[in-house]
Order: C-alpha cells, then sequence, then structure tokens
C-alpha cells in the first residue's frame, strides 16, 4: 500500500497571507503504511486552505462514508456546485479537520486501522500508537511546537478573515493598514532581521551551531535579527563597528562548517562591511578578509562584489594577485555591462599605482573609445604615474591636456588641484604653476621654459593665491617646493605667505615639519638682520650701497639649478614670524631658545608686541624665574611702551608664587600680596578691553583666587566690588562653591575634594538662607527674587565667604570701611570702590557688554 503525506509547510501557510519566505521547516521524507486497502485521507492545513475543486464531484474528503447514521446526519454536506470557484471556508476547515481520520468517523466506525513508519534507506517500519507519535512522524515537529503552529495558524487564519471581512464592508483603507501592520509582525517575529529590502534576503540566522562553544554564533544571529540593523539603507556607526565585532569572533567557529552560513547572510554581511561611509574606516580590510571566507565556503560572489574583492586584495598589498585576478575577469566582468565601467576603471588605478602605466594606459583607452559613457577624469591616475617617472614628464603633461580638451568646460577646480598635486609630488613645480595658470585665466600663457615669468603670473599677489589655496588643502611640502621655484625665479615671497606656510608646519606638529618651520623662521630672521646692516652700510655710505639684488645672478642661478641647492631666503622676518617662534618655544618648554629669540629681537630693529611680552613672561614663569619676569615686564612697560593687555595680567597673577608653588612660603607670600595689588592697580589704569570670553571667565577667577591664596582678605573684597564696575563681574554659585571649599579645580574629582565640595555647597546655603530672612525682616515679600537681587545676594555672600576664611564672625562696618580704603588707594581703585564715581568707572571699563555675551 502507499500513502502520500504532505509536509507541513510554514512557506505555504506565509503565502496564505501575502508573504514570502525562501525557507520552510524541513520534512524527512516517509512512507505510511495501511493494513487496509485505501489510501490514507490525511491532507496537510496549508493544502486544505489552498484546494478548490476542479470537477463536478465534491472532493474525497468531502465525500468520505461515515460509519453511522450519526454521523452522516452530523456531516451534511454542500452540494459541489455550491464550492464551485470559492475558497473553503476556515472555520470549517476547522470543524472538518477536528473530525478527521483520529478524532472521527474512523475511530467512530467498526474499521481496525494501524499506522506503521517505514525508513525508505533501511526498510524498517515503526508502529504509531497515538495521535502524538503520528503527527511527529508525518511532520517532523515535536508535539508541543505543532500545538503551538496550529494555535499560530488558527489565529493567522482569523485575522486573514477579518481583513477580508473589513475589505468587503467597505473599511479598504483600515484592512490595508491592518494588513500592512500584519506582514510586519510576521515578519519581524518569524523572519528575524531582513535588511533594507525585506524580501531580498529572507531569514538572516545561522543554523546549525549550538551549545556554550557556539555563543559566538549566536551573538552574530542577535546582530542579525536586530529590528533596525539597517535604517533606509544606511547603516549607522554602531552597527558597522558591531558588524565586524560579532562577525570576527564567529569566525572560527563558522569555518569548522562553512555550508552552514546561509547565502543571505553572506550577502547581508557583504552589504553591510563594504558600505562606503566615513563611519567605516577599515571597510577594505573588512571586505579582503569576507570575500576571504565566502571562498573558503566555496559561495560563488557577484560581479560587483567580486570588483570589490580585487581592489581591496590591491590596497591590502597584494598587488601583483590583485592585478592578476583583474586580468582573468575581463571575460566575464570585463564584457558585462554593467561593471563594463567600474571594470576598466578599476584596472587604471590598480595599474597605474603599481607602475605598469602601458596597461594602465590600455585600458583607459579601451575605456574612452567604447560606447560606453565613459569619465575622462580616469585620466587623472595616468597622469600622476607618468609625472612620477622624470623621462615621462612631458607625456603626462600631454596626457593632462587630452583630459582638459574631453572634459571642456566640466573641468572643475578639484581636477586642476588633482593635477597640480601630481606635479608638485615630483618636484615638477613649473608644470604644477602651468596647470594652476590655466585654472586662473580663461586664455592661453604658457609660462614654461621661461627664464622671467609674465608679469601678470611673476609677482607675489598671484603666487600667493596659490600658496594660500597649497596651504589651506594641507600640501605644506608642495606649498614649500613653490616658495623655492619662486625664490630661484626672483620672485620673493611676501611675509605673510611664509608666515601662514610656518604657521601650518607648526600646527601638524610632526617633529620634521617643526624643524622645517624653524629652518625658514631662522633663514627670515637672518634675512631681516642682512637688511638691518645693509641699511646701516648705506646710511654710513651716503647711498651708494643697495640693499639687495631683487634678481640673483645668472650664474649663480645656473649653478643652484645644476646642483640642486636650496636659494637663500630673501624673504625678511616681521614681527609675526618672532611671534610664531615665540609661543612654540614657550609651548614646548624652550626657554634658552626664547631667550635668544628675544635678544635677535633688538638686533632685527623690531619692536617687542604685547604678544612676545606674554610668551616671555609666561616662559619665565615656567622655569621658575620670577624676578626676570617682573623685571621684564616693568622694562618692557614702563620704560619701552609696550601696551598690556588681559592676557599679560592673567599671565602675571599666574606668575605669583602661590599659584606656582606647592608649599606656601611666608616670605614669598606677603611678596605675592603686594605684587598682586600692584598688577590689580596696572591693570585697572592700563587701557585694553577683553577680546575673548574665556579670557573674561579667567581672569577674575584667578585674581580672587590668587588673594584667598594669599590671604588677602581686604585686597579679595575690594577686587571684586571693583570687578563688578569694571568688568561687569558677578561672582556665580559655582565660584562661591569652589571659593568655599578651597579647591581651585573641579578636575580632580578624589573622594577628600568630592566631601569639600559638599560641605561648602551647605554652607553657601546657609548663607543664602540667612540673608533671605535679613530681607524679608527688612520687609521683602519674600516671594521669588529678581536677577538684580540675585546677584547682590552672590556679592553679600562672597563677603561672608571671605569672613568666614579670614575667621572673623563679626564685622564693624566702620572698620571695614575703613580697611577698604586704604587698600583700594593702593589697588588704585578708590574712586571706583569708594566713592563711585561714574567717570572713573567709565574711564577704566575694560568690557563691552555684546562683544563679551556675543
Amino acid at each position: 500500500m502507499k500513502q502520500a503525506i504532505h509536509s507541513f509547510s510554514f512557506q505555504r501557510l506565509c503565502s496564505c497571507l501575502f508573504l514570502s519566505s525562501s525557507h520552510a521547516f524541513p520534512m524527512p521524507p516517509r512512507t505510511l503504511s495501511l493494513d487496509l486497502g485505501r489510501t490514507s485521507n490525511y491532507v496537510c492545513k496549508s493544502c486544505l486552505a489552498h484546494l478548490r475543486p476542479v470537477t463536478n464531484q465534491p472532493p474525497q474528503w468531502l465525500a468520505r462514508q461515515a460509519s453511522t447514521a450519526r454521523s452522516l446526519r452530523s456531516r451534511t454536506r454542500k452540494p459541489a456546485t455550491e464550492l464551485k470557484d470559492k475558497d473553503p471556508d476556515p472555520a470549517e476547515i476547522q470543524r472538518m479537520l477536528a473530525e478527521d481520520l483520529f478524532n472521527g468517523s474512523a475511530a467512530q466506525s467498526n474499521l481496525d486501522i494501524k499506522y506503521f513508519s517505514e525508513n525508505i534507506k533501511t526498510s524498517e517500519r515503526k508502529s504509531l500508537q497515538t495521535n502524538e507519535e503520528f503527527s511527529e512522524d508525518s511532520t517532523g515537529l515535536d508535539h508541543e511546537v505543532l500545538t503551538s503552529i496550529e494555535d499560530l495558524e488558527r489565529r493567522m487564519l482569523d485575522t486573514l478573515k477579518l481583513i477580508n471581512t473589513m475589505e468587503k464592508e467597505g473599511k479598504k483603507e483600515k484592512a490595508a493598514q491592518l494588513r500592512k501592520q500584519f506582514k510586519t509582525t510576521i515578519r519581524a517575529q518569524y523572519k528575524g532581521k531582513v535588511g533594507p529590502e525585506g524580501e531580498a534576503y529572507g531569514v538572516l540566522r545561522i543554523k546549525g551551531f549550538s551549545g556554550p562553544r557556539y555563543r559566538v554564533v549566536e551573538d552574530l544571529n542577535i546582530f542579525l535579527a536586530r529590528e533596525k540593523v539597517l535604517e533606509k539603507g544606511v547603516p549607522s556607526h554602531k552597527d558597522l563597528a558591531e558588524c565586524w565585532k560579532f562577525y570576527s569572533s564567529a569566525r572560527k567557529t563558522l569555518a569548522l562548517d562553512w555550508a552552514k552560513v546561509p547565502r543571505e547572510v553572506w550577502d547581508f554581511l557583504f552589504m553591510v562591511l563594504s558600505f562606503d561611509s566615513r563611519d567605516n574606516p577599515n571597510r577594505m580590510q573588512h571586505t579582503y578578509v569576507l570575500a576571504k571566507d565566502m571562498q573558503a565556503a566555496k559561495v560563488p560572489l557577484s560581479d560587483s562584489q567580486q570588483l570589490l574583492a580585487i581592489e581591496a586584495m590591491f590596497i591590502e598589498g597584494w598587488e601583483i594577485e590583485a592585478i592578476d585576478a583583474w586580468k582573468k575577469a575581463v571575460i566575464t566582468i570585463g564584457s558585462n555591462k554593467e561593471t563594463f565601467t567600474p571594470y576598466y576603471e578599476l584596472g587604471v588605478r590598480m595599474c597605474a599605482l603599481h607602475g605598469d602605466v602601458e596597461r594602465a594606459q590600455q585600458a583607459a583607452d579601451t575605456l574612452l573609445r567604447s560606447s560606453h559613457p565613459p569619465s575622462p577624469r580616469i585620466i587623472i591616475p595616468i597622469v600622476r604615474a607618468l609625472a612620477a617617472k622624470k623621462s615621462m614628464l612631458d607625456e603626462a603633461w600631454e596626457r593632462y591636456q587630452d583630459m582638459r580638451t574631453l572634459l571642456g568646460g566640466s573641468m572643475t577646480i578639484e581636477d586642476y588641484d588633482e593635477i597640480i598635486g601630481s606635479f608638485l609630488t615630483v618636484g615638477a613645480v613649473e608644470q604644477g604653476l602651468q596647470a594652476f595658470v590655466d585654472m586662473m585665466f580663461s586664455e592661453a600663457i604658457d609660462i614654461r621654459g621661461r627664464d622671467r615669468l609674465p608679469m601678470v603670473v611673476g609677482n607675489h599677489f598671484f603666487t600667493g593665491k596659490w600658496l594660500k589655496r597649497l596651504i589651506g588643502a594641507g600640501d605644506l611640502d608642495g606649498a614649500y617646493k613653490v616658495v623655492t621655484y619662486l625664490q630661484k625665479k626672483g620672485i620673493i615671497t611676501a611675509p605673510v605667505q611664509l608666515n601662514g606656510l610656518i604657521a601650518a608646519w607648526m600646527r601638524s606638529g610632526a617633529a620634521e615639519n617643526l624643524e622645517k618651520a624653524d629652518k625658514v623662521a631662522w633663514q627670515m630672521i637672518q634675512a631681516r638682520l642682512d637688511f638691518v646692516e645693509l641699511r646701516k652700510r648705506e646710511s654710513i655710505a651716503n647711498g651708494n650701497l643697495t640693499l639687495y639684488n631683487p634678481k640673483p645672478n645668472a650664474i649663480n642661478e645656473k649653478q643652484e639649478l645644476k646642483n640642486e641647492v636650496e636659494p637663500k631666503c630673501l624673504t625678511r622676518a616681521t614681527a609675526e614670524t618672532f611671534s610664531l617662534l615665540a609661543e612654540n618655544y614657550c609651548s614646548r618648554r624652550l626657554h634658552e631658545r626664547l631667550e635668544e629669540l628675544f635678544r635677535v629681537l633688538d638686533q632685527a630693529e623690531i619692536m617687542p608686541t604685547t604678544f612676545l611680552m606674554n610668551q616671555l613672561i609666561r616662559s619665565y614663569s615656567q622655569a621658575n624665574e620670577t624676578k626676570k619676569a617682573l623685571n621684564l615686564y616693568s622694562r618692557l612697560a614702563d620704560e619701552i611702551g609696550v601696551q598690556p593687555d588681559g592676557h599679560t595680567f592673567l599671565t602675571m597673577f599666574n606668575s605669583l608664587s602661590v599659584n606656582r608653588l606647592i608649599k606656601r612660603i611666608p616670605t614669598f607670600t606677603e611678596h605675592d600680596i603686594a605684587s598682586a595689588r600692584k598688577f590689580f592697580k596696572d591693570m585697572v589704569e592700563t587701557r585694553w578691553e577683553f577680546d575673548t570670553p574665556e579670557l573674561f571667565g579667567q581672569l577674575p577667577r584667578t585674581i580672587l583666587f590668587s588673594m584667598f591664596k594669599a590671604k588677602d582678605w581686604v585686597g579679595a573684597i575690594v577686587a571684586c566690588r571693583a570687578m563688578r564696575r569694571i568688568f561687569g563681574f558677578h561672582p556665580t554659585d559655582a565660584l562661591l562653591v569652589e571659593l568655599m571649599s578651597g579647591i581651585g579645580s573641579l578636575q580632580v574629582k578624589t573622594k577628600r575634594n568630592t566631601l569639600r565640595l559638599t560641605e561648602g555647597a551647605r554652607i553657601i546655603e546657609n548663607f543664602k538662607h540667612g540673608y533671605r530672612k535679613d530681607l524679608i525682616k527688612q520687609g521683602h515679600p519674600g516671594e521669588e527674587m529678581t536677577p538684580e537681587e540675585l546677584v547682590e545676594e552672590n556679592h553679600a555672600v562672597f563677603e561672608q565667604i571671605v569672613y568666614r576664611k579670614a575667621k572673623v564672625r563679626q564685622v564693624v562696618p566702620e572698620d571695614l570701611n575703613k580697611w577698604v580704603g586704604e587698600v583700594s588707594k593702593e589697588m588704585g581703585v578708590y574712586d571706583i570702590v569708594v566713592k563711585a564715581d561714574q567717570e572713573a568707572i567709565s574711564e577704566c571699563m575694560k568690557f563691552d557688554k555684546q562683544a563679551i555675551m556675543g
């Protein structure tokens, strides 16, 4: 006897619900034998849902003979004509399935039915005694799993019936919304993470690995099943990093059996790991590893994947192997219309970088002569490769001209930058300058081979634009080559341009660039010293000497070009040059070099600037030479007339011993009190304004902390009152807590500092509470305070902190006013603090409200 058993297919069930799936539950082939000479009428539920009558006779399972009259009465059938071209009612299907072979008529009949399972390979038969054994054998699923599936099927059919009913009643929009939500729920629950287009990948899950040893595979599965690995087709930085993290951890385990990794998973991983984005800096490395793994798993790569894998192989250092792979793919990928252009573009880039210029040109010519829309910009790698060989420099120029002709008006500034960079990298400055001239002028101006450049080109205004562009693009080596070339042509680079190059070198922080900056800056200083010496000789010789020859001697020029000797720098240093070196030496703590620089400054007959003075004072302070710093400040400010600014006084207050030394020395502290009051007086009398918000926040804070550390309590009160009027300064709550707790910086997070901050905040709250109680006693309504009242409160709390620090419980107002009057005279703010003279306050005002708030 033969019996056909249809395996349960979850995929077919999803098809009923307008869902597509590329996987179903695995069903091992089995045969079922009966003692009776008839065929079993067991049919899977999914097939029943799709069953349609094709003849005028009712289906076999609708026309079974019942064993009793009772069952005949309970199984009244509809005529076949009523069932034609109609779907079976789901409720009717469920009712009839409930009365199927094991639960209905066969069980009530007099027939004795036995079921067996036969293994086709071994021909062994196994008797099936219970419904659970039959279900498990026929479906390949455990009874509990099958029960859950049947429950899911019932609910899905009920939902589908509800949606169809809503559509028939005219609620199409609501039905469409429910159907969409239904699809999303099923896909998210049973299909796993499916990528940007759900049906393109199917189930993204790796099966066949279980147990604690294979936890890494499960972690990868959890990542694949995320709801939003991709959003709008673009993976996030976190997704890119975690995708490689989980896959690289699972590679060794997956290598035990690559066949268990579905193709959909490979494609998804390739799409994510090879995504071109700034957030994916290791894109090529990851692509190369993944492509090797796919090759080991014998998974064929698509044409686009092969191209990217070849490029990754080349970038990872396997240049010869990558080029060989590219050659072999000419018949397959190279002949495909979709990959023709990227295939030959990749070949041009790889061969040009590898030095095989001939093959690169052949690939470029094939691409440009084809019917496919080529991009003439593919010539740029060829120009770069040809320019690297001095013997092919003319050919590189010809190829550039070809590209320029093909592009015409569509050639962009970026294209010119690529060409210019290609020539400057190999030292072909003349060709680079010619390309820049082509970019700047519409008419043809040929400068190649000329001893003297045309006036429209050979001036520091035109060349300054080029240098500015090169420096801005970060091509510092190219900019210096241009400077050297221009000097050979007799064009002196403007100091502002060369200072810009020096500053860019210093900002880079590289040791080689710092050395170049130092070398060029001192060459400029030497040029300035030579100029001063010639000027002195000219004055002695009554004008019979010339200061310098703007055009180098022709013989010397030829000798320099022949021996490639760097010409002498003719650009003279300015105050900005000295400032750049001073800041660099000070930040690197090269105090001796800074002193040498300052001595040369006098020889160069350049007046010291405020910036130079600030850097030298700071350097003396760092070297613990405070006396020299004070003497320098006095000499420059009082004798030479250098105007100090806010940064000068910030530097001077920081130079006090209480801000430099860990251990306080009484004699130094007493000296600091006098110095701080003098600095404050000079600061008030000097005309300057805050230029940055950072200085506005740092200077008042540094002054108050300096006086607190020196225990100049009256000076702190005077300084705060004065700064309120001339700085517009008001102590903040955070500053009050810091002053109370005695912590100069909140950056050091220790347990002791945390306790001190907590205690300081508690004391500040007590001060504010007492201040507000006094206000209520004086008639304040006790409601919310205005901003002006809050400012007054903070100033009152500040003075309470001073009294507490000075260990004074109560201060007599008359005594306080006397002390304030005496100290304010010493600090030069008597008219501001005591008299409150508005004219004096206006003259000493140091801030512009709009500038500081902006």
